[in-house]
């Protein structure tokens, strides 16, 4: 559970970085620092080079959204990394575009700003292991304490740093994929992670299915509804999630749930994602809402096994619970859930914004003080 007293501290550095004005060309960018970055108390942070135009600068989410994003989840999930148990940054934490808008690299200057960013969130995190993700961040890393390291010749292994560890890897973008193939990679996050697990202080893993379970259970609400908004679907998820882990006291999934202005979000159910997951999904486009449903006959996914009794009856209770729902109804009883209360009350305690913070349902399933949809308590007010 998120210490009060770090929560604090990241959420002034937050409002720091997002105060910043160092960079000239990056004062329009989204400044990419928040409760999304991951676990405050991981054993394993990984930096990037900088959020990218068509991902983090849009979804404020590191390496999430885009095709770099997409490859680093997917290299994670192979390597059995949960991205809810890592911390994640970058080196730079706004978008260095050039001229025509495009991403660009970080130059030495916009390094050096940053680097102070940098310094704090690793001391903050306090990781065992830091991974670099890239030449860049790698060159980063010299700022905070020097080394002689270089990527092609120390990618993939290990190296005493800043009382740490420190692992070299290369970027998960395409054009890295040009000098480091895909199995290469693959091989580097197992690695990463045989080091992690062999920590003596190594976290523990949140328990419940693997994220593939995430699709599944999305295949047959969408069976059972027809269809849904986008918007929907993340509330139902959370909804399904959250009834399973108060029935049962343990996930439904494994997905990665962060609470953000409108609810609960999922990352594993962006939208370039569960198309690629699912495809007999259709989206539609009406009056400026994505909307899905599964066409023709939904085929079984490779090496699912299917939903078991319990699931599906978790599933079907929301599902009749929450059939006639208009999304207003649906954002109201998710603020009413336990998870969601606790994370207001440390809103309106402590004063600050946890946006994009990870939303812990078991934490909040054994905390008996903290109050259940079916008793609201007096203060009902939603953000």
């Amino acid at each position: 559970m998120l210490q009060i007293g770090k929560a604090k501290s990241f959420s002034k550095l937050i409002a720091e970085v997002r105060a910043c004005t160092r960079c000239i060309r990056m004062c329009e960018s989204a400044r990419v620092l928040s409760f999304a970055a991951g676990n405050l108390h991981s054993e394993l942070m990984f930096i990037g080079e900088a959020p990218g135009r068509l991902g983090a600068d849009q979804t404020e989410i590191p390496f999430h959204g885009d095709t770099a994003g997409k490859n680093f989840e997917e290299l994670l999930e192979f390597a059995g990394i949960d991205r809810d148990q890592v911390f994640i940054s970058n080196a730079v934490l706004c978008n260095p575009k050039d001229q025509r808008s495009n991403n660009s690299t970080p130059n030495a200057d916009e390094l050096a700003n940053c680097s102070p960013f940098l310094k704090r969130q690793i001391e903050l995190v306090n990781p065992s292991i830091v991974v670099t993700l890239g030449a860049v961040a790698l060159r980063a890393s010299t700022l905070i304490e020097s080394h002689n390291l270089l990527l092609n010749e120390h990618v993939r292994s290990v190296h005493p740093w800043f009382n740490r560890l420190l692992i070299p890897l290369y970027h998960p973008g395409q054009r890295a994929m040009l000098h480091r193939s895909p199995a290469n990679q693959r091989s580097d996050y197992q690695f990463v992670s045989e080091q992690w697990r062999r920590l003596a202080r190594s976290s523990k893993r949140v328990s419940g299915a693997t994220k593939k379970s995430v699709v599944t259970a999305s295949r047959y609400l969408l069976s059972l509804k027809g269809e849904v908004s986008y918007f929907e679907l993340h509330k139902l998820a959370y909804l399904a999630e959250y009834l399973h882990v108060k029935l049962t006291g343990h996930r439904l999934t494994g997905g990665f749930f962060i609470r953000q202005k409108d609810g609960p979000y999922c990352t594993d159910l962006h939208i370039s994602r569960l198309r690629k997951a699912l495809p007999e999904i259709q989206s539609i486009t009406r009056a400026g809402k994505i909307y899905l449903r599964l066409t023709g006959t939904p085929t079984l996914l490779p090496n699912i096994d299917p939903l078991d009794l319990e699931v599906r009856q978790t599933i079907d209770q929301v599902i009749s619970r929450y059939s006639y729902s208009n999304e207003s109804d649906l954002k109201k009883a998710v603020y009413l859930t336990a998870p969601m209360r606790m994370i207001l009350r440390r809103e309106k305690k402590d004063h600050v914004n946890l946006y994009n913070v990870p939303i812990d349902f078991l934490a909040a399933n054994e905390n008996p003080s903290i109050t259940s949809p079916q008793s609201p308590a007096s203060d009902q007010s939603e953000p």
